[in-house]
């Protein structure tokens, strides 16, 4: 009869893992909007709510649950909202001026950025990213955090 092993619980997430997880999948996220939204005309304010589900599974699946989760999930999400912000007026101020977007990403002043970013955020844009951390916050509701062992009493 084979000896079955049982499988130790995994331990806390680290709130070095928690940070880097935060940075990146933000960062992530923000990047990957603004690549899909370079193909589509309309909609583009919307595509943050299928990515704001996306980090809410990402964050439920390293086991940041609850108001942890929740907390990760929305910094997350406004991370990658500020970030593809950011990379939408590089791209609208490098189509008007006739410049690489490199240079202009390298180049641009912060205060122009923001100038830009406030003429084209509006409403529409708020309340969706309003959805995303909701729904993200959602996902992550529910289950055991990865720091209690299986079977034991929630807190």
């Amino acid at each position: 009869m084979p000896a079955v092993l049982a499988t130790p619980p995994r331990g806390r997430v680290g709130s070095i893992t928690i940070v880097s997880s935060v940075l990146l999948s933000g960062l992530a996220a923000g990047a990957l909007w603004c690549l899909l939204s370079l193909g589509i005309e309309r909609g583009i304010s919307t595509l943050v709510v299928p990515l704001g589900l996306a980090i809410g599974l990402y964050f439920r699946w390293l086991g940041v649950r609850n108001a942890a989760g929740a907390a990760c999930a929305t910094a997350s999400i406004l991370l990658a909202f500020v970030y593809a912000q950011y990379l939408f007026a590089a791209v609208r101020i490098a189509q008007m001026l006739g410049f690489p977007l490199r240079s202009t990403l390298f180049k641009m002043d912060l205060g122009l950025a923001w100038q830009v970013t406030r003429a084209n955020v509006g409403a529409v844009e708020l309340v969706c990213l309003l959805l995303a951390c909701a729904a993200a916050t959602l996902v992550t509701r529910g289950g055991p955090e990865r720091s209690q062992p299986a079977g034991a009493p929630s807190r």
